[in-house]
């Protein structure tokens, strides 16, 4: 009977045994959230309690030589998305699109960068105005995740002046982020661009602080945690510069605005470059936040390519210039001395079956070393060019330091072309080319380019005496802590030149600005004793290209200059009175 029997023992178990393995599940996964993943819990839990907000530390200072600020830095505010706090990512940031006007898409795109780290701040928008922050804030409830602080911003103080080699800022590319892995930068931060900005990156970016700010369940701030003392910021380096602002300024204002070209000036004891200019030029405060595709396209697509420093990026035929290196090399290699004439000139020179025209149609006449320099006879340079030689032209040349990259503290530098024989021989093919080339070569044309740098630093080396020293721009960095990093003079070289040649070449840039004669008496200043030589380049595309090279005083020289104009004409009517301006503005001044 089953009526009034008792349970079997196995039905009283039954319960019993589902009772305890619940309570062992229960119990084991207590010990697997309190013990085992406590610390991932812990950790969790302070993400969410603790906010980690990036302090970008402010990039030094950009100074002259005279310690007249020319790049500092101002307050500004960025707006930031957290995207760990974006609960309806959509609706937040179609709302956020709308008060910064700033594309949806790209907001999209940048937070979906940061997918890998979602409780770091992804910057939106820098460098906001009052009223949308104002907006921000009244709004603030209706866009969680949505935070603004301040940050550093860099102001160029003298807006377009000195542009190209001051350079410019924005902000980190993937690829760039990948290549400076391990140095602190993240998604957002600011890094050099261009100019000394790029060059001297490290020195001016500094070290970005940590502040640790508690909050919410809902995301609001409570204020600075007590037990997280904040990652001090620490401040980049100033870097004191060799550029005379004064001087940049006169430069700046002798070379027009409206046209294309160039002007180098340099202390000739020392290399130390004290005024950099070219044209056109930018506004590199357009680049301290976000650039507008509007005005990237328009940058881009200017035919003066306003973002090319011509000083050093772009190379052109020396023309006339060119004659003191083969008056050099004819002096050393004793094809001639200072008195040495040649076929007179009757405003043509035949070579084979051609004729080479000299750039004033009757003639100059019979002429030795410095008439020819003064009055830039073509052909006396034809002559002398053919009795020299390619291979030993060549060769001199280079020595003078053409061909190769100076060296100046800037990025992309070009080091011009000085062709040799190999070079025709790739060109034509092993002996197929005439020693005719050198005709051409001889008086700067042909094949020849060089740079305005290149130019500066070769009148500077023919003023003191013969030595070539690496230009340079920065000569000192300076710690906050007041520690001083100083760039000294550097001799890379010497001019390929007896003392007694150099001696006749400096008398024959005399006569070119002193004598009646001479091509470049534009450059003269009362009082002083100007040394230089003009070029006219030959240009397939357009008007020549106008050169003037010259230092000041002769016996004391303390600036060395090249002025370049693209599609300026005549050298001695367009680049020699810019040229000078500048060494009369600078010596006036004490030549500081």
């Amino acid at each position: 009977m089953i009526s009034g029997r008792p349970l079997s023992k196995r039905g009283e178990l039954i319960p019993a045994i589902v009772v305890i393995v619940l309570f062992s599940v229960l119990a084991i996964r207590l010990f697997d959230l309190q013990v085992v993943r406590a610390s991932d819990y812990r950790r969790l839990s302070e993400e969410n309690r603790i906010r980690l907000i990036p302090v970008d530390a402010p990039r030094g200072h950009i100074l002259d030589r005279h310690g007249e600020v020319l790049v500092c830095n101002r307050p500004s505010y960025v707006v930031s998305i957290l995207p760990f706090m974006l609960k309806e990512m959509e609706l937040t940031i179609q709302r956020l699109s709308r008060i910064l006007n700033v594309d949806p898409q790209e907001i999209v795109e940048k937070v979906s960068q940061r997918r890998w780290n979602r409780f770091a701040p992804v910057k939106i928008k820098r460098d906001i105005d009052f009223k949308t922050l104002a907006i921000i804030q009244e709004h603030k409830l209706d866009l969680p995740g949505v935070i603004y602080q301040v940050e550093p911003r860099r102001e160029y103080l003298q807006g377009q002046l000195a542009a190209h080699l001051l350079g410019t800022v924005g902000e980190i590319s993937p690829r760039e982020l990948e290549t400076h892995r391990g140095h602190r930068y993240r998604y957002g931060s600011l890094i050099g661009k261009a100019g000394l900005e790029r060059q001297y990156e490290p020195f001016l970016r500094g070290e970005d602080g940590v502040q640790y700010v508690e909050v919410s369940a809902v995301g609001r701030e409570i204020g600075p945690l007590a037990d997280r003392p904040p990652a001090e910021v620490k401040p980049g380096s100033d870097l004191i510069l060799t550029i005379d602002l004064a001087l940049q300024k006169v430069a700046e204002e002798a070379l027009s605005d409206t046209v294309c070209g160039a002007v180098v000036a340099i202390d000739p004891t020392s290399g130390e470059v004290l005024a950099m200019v070219s044209r056109p030029t930018f506004d590199p405060n357009l680049f301290s936040t976000v650039v507008p595709e509007s005005t990237w396209r328009q940058l881009n697509e200017d035919p003066g390519h306003p973002l090319l420093n011509r000083a050093i990026q772009c190379s052109y035929p020396p023309a006339s210039t060119m004659k003191l290196v083969t008056a050099g090399a004819g002096l050393e290699y004793k094809v001639i001395g200072q008195y040495t004439r040649f076929a007179p000139c009757s405003g043509a020179y035949k070579y084979g079956n051609r004729w080479f025209r000299c750039w004033r149609p009757e003639g100059h006449g019979s002429l030795a070393l410095v008439g020819a320099v003064a009055q830039s006879c073509d052909v006396y340079f034809y002559q002398l060019g053919l009795k020299i030689g390619l291979e030993r032209w060549s060769e001199f040349a280079a020595d003078c330091g053409f061909g190769v990259p100076l060296g100046l503290d800037l990025p992309n530098e070009t080091g011009g072309l000085i062709p040799d024989q190999a070079f025709f021989d790739r060109r034509y093919g092993k002996r197929k080319w005439s020693p005719g080339v050198l005709l051409n070569l001889s008086i700067g044309q042909g094949e020849n380019l060089v740079t305005p740098l290149q130019m500066a630093c070769f009148t500077a080396a023919i003023a003191n005496g013969g030595t070539i020293y690496r230009p340079f721009l920065v000569r000192e960095i300076r710690s906050v802590a007041g520690k001083s990093l100083p760039r000294d003079p550097q001799i890379v070289g010497h001019l390929p030149l007896s003392a007694d040649n150099l001696k006749i070449i400096k008398r024959s840039l005399r006569a070119v600005v002193g004598d009646i004669k001479g091509t470049g008496r534009q450059a003269a200043i009362e009082g002083v004793a100007v040394a230089g030589k003009t070029g006219t380049a030959q240009n397939p595309h357009g008007e020549d290209h106008a050169w003037f090279i010259g230092f000041a005083p002769l016996d004391d020289p303390r600036i060395a200059i090249a002025v370049l104009v693209e599609l300026g004409g005549h050298g001695g009517s367009v680049a020699a009175p810019i040229a000078g301006k500048v060494m009369e503005a600078y010596l006036k001044r004490g030549g500081l």
